[in-house]
């Protein structure tokens, strides 16, 4: 299901729910006490069943302060109470392109320094299309089903990769592939094939893997292994 761009459903007090470019954004209750406001989110989402049936997208979150344990919690208890289906968590837009910028601008210094180059592609690519480059490249935007990214060296998604990427075609040596939300339909790293990602109970969230969705992936001796980046993809940039 998609929601219309701009759409503002007014939740009561407790809870906010709007669309962005991104997906859902919770507006939360700064005052409540953690517990009664997840409820409150659960009965929103409960009473909006019909509406938000079978409904994928992305979430992120303003008006409080979460910990990580609790953006989880709060992700596993709309899941399993409902039939959403969270895809991942986003930070707040205009911290992440605040954030985003001060890397970028990092990015290309150390690039000059190392006498590297790299490229930075704004936007959401489309099913069928593909983007081909013989330098490092970071995508601002979600890579969907269908649509590829091919690079000489390393590839960046700075939001959802769900197509499939080939990183080092050129047979060079430490190149990887990351994303904020790592779920491709194929990678290849250097020629070699990544194994498909193990399909979690209960979807990309688990009760059991709290492990978060900013995942990089890295070959070596003939095989990728694909492991979580708790800090994030900024780090790596």
């Amino acid at each position: 299901m998609k929601l219309r761009k701009g759409m503002v459903y007014e939740m009561g007090q407790a809870v906010i729910i709007k669309s962005s470019k991104n997906g859902i954004t919770l507006v939360l209750n700064p005052e409540l006490e953690f517990p009664v406001l997840l409820g409150e989110i659960l009965n929103k989402f409960r009473a909006s069943e019909k509406f938000f049936s079978n409904a994928e997208f992305a979430v992120s979150f303003e008006g409080r302060e979460l910990s990580d344990a609790e953006k989880y919690q709060i992700v596993d208890c709309i899941m399993s109470e409902t039939t959403v289906r969270i895809l991942c968590i986003i930070e707040n837009d205009e911290l992440r392109d605040a954030a985003l910028r001060r890397k970028m601008d990092e990015h290309a210094k150390a690039a000059a320094g190392r006498k590297q180059s790299g490229s930075f592609y704004h936007g959401n690519l489309k099913s069928g299309e593909r983007l081909e480059t013989d330098e490092s490249i970071i995508i601002i935007g979600d890579v969907p089903k269908g649509a590829s990214v091919v690079s000489a060296a390393d590839i960046i998604v700075l939001g959802t990769l769900s197509g499939s990427a080939y990183a080092g075609i050129d047979g060079r040596e430490g190149a990887f592939i990351a994303a904020l939300c790592f779920a491709p339909e194929k990678y290849n790293i250097g020629g070699i094939y990544g194994e498909p990602l193990k399909k979690e109970r209960g979807g990309l969230f688990s009760k059991r893997n709290k492990a978060p969705l900013a995942r990089l992936a890295v070959s070596g001796g003939g095989f990728i292994t694909v492991k979580p980046l708790k800090e994030g993809l900024y780090n790596i940039i």
